[in-house]
């Protein structure tokens, strides 16, 4: 499994449900490993292993913060996540209330993606295709 990750600003913040929608990838821009994510690369991904894609602290299988609520694959920007923590757990709670704070200072969450590439474009090899999502992390 690889990882990349990205500086999205929060699109939206839910404090008294302990829901956050974020970007966890961009469509159409040169990541710093040189990829290019292509729109629509993680459609299949998202579909058929919804229920399989976790939401982690720091890539750590076994840290989870939360549950992914929903995916827009179509957004125009990029992923567009929305995510449900689990509020009952400290590391959580941290995890969102860091995120809260960052955001009231005018400073990015940071999210990643932990993926294998499935399908690279023919003639450009750096904008990937089709992803297999396995897990986010913030």
């Amino acid at each position: 499994m690889n990882f990349k990750q990205a500086s999205y600003d929060i699109k939206d913040f839910d404090e008294k449900q302990g829901v956050i929608k974020a970007y966890a990838n961009a469509y159409d821009f040169k990541d710093s490993d040189g990829d290019i994510s292509a729109k629509g690369s993680f459609n299949k991904s998202v579909k058929e292993n919804f229920k399989r894609i976790r939401v982690l602290k720091d890539h750590m299988p076994s840290v989870t913060l939360g549950v992914p609520l929903d995916f827009d694959t179509s957004d125009n920007y990029g992923l567009l996540t929305t995510t449900k923590f689990n509020l009952k757990k400290e590391v959580s709670r941290d995890m969102f209330t860091d995120i809260k704070f960052l955001k009231e200072n005018g400073l990015n969450a940071e999210l990643s993606i932990g993926y294998e590439v499935i399908k690279r474009d023919q003639k450009n090899k750096s904008i990937i295709t089709e992803y297999k999502l396995w897990e986010y992390s913030f």
